[in-house]
């Protein structure tokens, strides 16, 4: 019984000892597991480090657009724009409107001028210091038709023809009526046809509404050629410093735009007859407008 006891003794400490070594061999790997698993998790953690600087992606979205896109959209529009946001138009226009505006003009657009000249109307058709106006501000009736250009136009110009003729220019050697009288309703066609083409805003600037045309006078007349170069030439050159002394004027002088109502025409001539006033306008070949010499507006209503 002793040997046998001594035996099974031996059995359960060689067993139990053998369990120890399998949970020390089973401990092991699941330490190693978790410092595995840790340096996994602090990888990640460089791993998000990495997505959260990206983070600035974003930001480089932004940063990628040219620093100077913004400033550009406001320094490419005129720096006047601001400054009259309503009419998008130079600067000196609004005070130019204020200037040239009478300042007891009535309803019927009678009274006088900011000059003190007297705005009269007669038969519908506007007179100042008795020179007809025509202009955006200044219309003249549908039904005023003289069908052609008037004889004072005609006498004054076979005048200047005579002389001008003489000159013997190579480009235009001889003086011609490019386009004379309009009526209302052939106005109204070109106007039209001019918006379809051009838009609204941009044949304001060069052509006249119905009613607003000085070729509706009958005193008024393009001359050689409708281009933009006419006034360099030797002819429009001429034209621009002699036709005050036959009674006519440059209707549309260069730099006039914002009291005349359109840009520089060339070829654009007025009669007007009195040499006192085409001299003052003349003004020893710096333009004025006529506008500006009578002190009124051109603005449509």
């Amino acid at each position: 019984m002793k040997k046998m006891f001594i035996i099974a003794l031996s059995i359960v400490l060689l067993t139990g000892c053998s369990l120890n070594d399998k949970k020390e061999e089973s401990k092991q790997p699941v330490e190693s597991n978790k410092v595995e698993t840790k340096s996994n998790v602090t990888s990640n953690k460089e791993s998000n480090s990495n997505i959260e600087s990206n983070s600035n992606i974003e930001s480089n979205i932004t940063s990628n657009k040219p620093s100077n896109v913004v400033s550009n959209i406001t320094s490419n529009k005129p720096s006047n724009v601001v400054s009259n946001p309503t009419t998008n138009k130079p600067s000196n226009v609004a005070s130019n409107t204020t200037n040239n505006k009478p300042s007891n003009v009535s309803s019927d657009k009678t009274g006088t001028t900011s000059k003190g000249y007297t705005i009269e109307k007669k038969n519908g058709i506007y007179y100042i210091k008795g020179i007809l106006v025509a202009n955006k501000t200044y219309n003249l009736p549908s039904s005023y038709n003289p069908g052609t250009l008037l004889s004072e136009f005609n006498t004054a110009y076979q005048k200047m023809k005579a002389v001008y003729d003489k000159q013997g220019f190579k480009s235009y050697p001889k003086l011609s009526i490019r386009s004379g009288f309009r009526s209302y309703a052939t106005q109204n066609t070109l106007y039209n046809n001019y918006v379809a083409r051009d838009g609204k805003a941009a044949a304001d600037r060069y052509s006249a509404r119905p009613g607003h045309s000085e070729h509706q006078t009958g005193l008024a007349a393009d001359l050689n050629v409708i281009d933009d170069n006419y006034g360099n030439t030797d002819s429009g050159r001429w034209l621009a410093n002699n036709c005050w002394k036959y009674g006519f004027i440059l209707r549309y002088p260069k730099g006039k735009e914002s009291q005349t109502g359109y840009m520089y025409e060339s070829w654009h001539f007025r009669y007007i007859g009195d040499l006192e006033v085409t001299k003052a306008l003349y003004n020893n070949g710096n333009w004025l407008s006529l506008e500006e010499y009578l002190g009124i507006t051109s603005v449509y209503e």
